[in-house]
């Protein structure tokens, strides 16, 4: 898989990030990749969700380095439409009441 990337000519920086995410997957089911399917990659991605509570950057790391994995190195038909990407919740801006804009102007 690294040299699959190397060859594509991706930055160091991602290679050891897809590279750590699916040797993770590997040990939490305690198989080689080639072993783990769509069901097993849906029970994981809870876990980093529900378990783990990871951050959503590092939700769609694991996401993009598994769809590499089973795109490039070990082919997979169902690999674009079974593992979905996280959306980040979206945050609303942070509006100042009109006291709050008064002391900003007097300052």
């Amino acid at each position: 898989m690294a040299e699959d990337m190397l060859i594509r000519n991706m930055a160091i920086t991602t290679i050891d990030s897809y590279t750590y995410h699916v040797d993770r997957i590997a040990k939490y089911f305690g198989k080689e990749p080639e072993d783990i399917g769509p069901e097993q990659i849906r029970t994981f991605q809870l876990w980093m969700i529900q378990e783990k509570k990871c951050s959503w950057s590092a939700f769609n790391q694991a996401v993009c380095g598994l769809r590499f994995l089973y795109t490039f190195t070990l082919p997979r038909e169902w690999v674009v439409q079974m593992i979905p990407f996280g959306n980040r919740p979206k945050k609303l801006p942070v509006v100042l009441g009109q006291s709050e804009v008064h002391r900003l102007i007097e300052l």
